[in-house]
């Protein structure tokens, strides 16, 4: 009986790490493609989608995939690093110059949030901690990471950021490259 139970083990073991291969080989395609087409963070959107892609239940046999813990830690310490090696004294001493604006921006950002969650709640019957993580601002990874972590519907928030992102990068973005040239 020892055996068996060690036999669906090994099964279950290498089920998880086909799972996390597929996840892995969709993101990598999705991300190149869109990182080789050019679009601004064609990696990380392009890994989202493709991820999302192959993880979708297409036949009733399939079954969702999921990263164990340490590699979720590993992507997020990863993020925080190339975040972290752009944050220096000279490019904190330049943003100063620019810190009443911004500090003006983040209030009608806030307060702009403030509606879209009050929206989220009682038009859509989203939890609280849902509709505010869907509408704050931050990478994408971070806020799914905690999502994750707190319990929230991370559909609702991976949406409402998917579209906040590609709202910026396709839509707005352009328009204001325009404006400005």
């Amino acid at each position: 009986m020892e055996e068996d139970l060690t036999a669906g083990d090994a099964g279950s073991h290498m089920t998880r790490l086909l799972g996390i291969g597929k996840l892995l080989l969709g993101g990598v395609s999705v991300g190149s493609v869109l990182e080789l087409l050019g679009v601004p963070a064609g990696m990380l959107i392009g890994s989202v989608v493709g991820a999302a892609l192959v993880n979708q239940p297409w036949t009733r046999r399939m079954r969702p995939s999921s990263l164990p813990i340490v590699a979720r830690q590993i992507g997020l310490t990863t993020v925080g690093l190339a975040a972290g090696v752009l944050l220096t004294v000279d490019s904190l001493l330049n943003t100063a110059v620019i810190a009443l604006p911004v500090v003006l921006a983040y209030l009608a950002l806030t307060a702009l949030n403030l509606v879209f969650v009050t929206v989220l709640m009682s038009r859509y019957q989203v939890d609280p901690v849902t509709a505010v993580l869907a509408v704050t601002p931050g990478g994408l990874a971070e806020v799914t990471s905690i999502a994750i972590d707190k319990g929230a519907q991370v559909a609702v928030v991976l949406s409402v950021h998917a579209v906040r992102l590609f709202s910026l990068v396709l839509v707005i973005l352009p328009i204001l490259l325009l404006v400005l040239s």
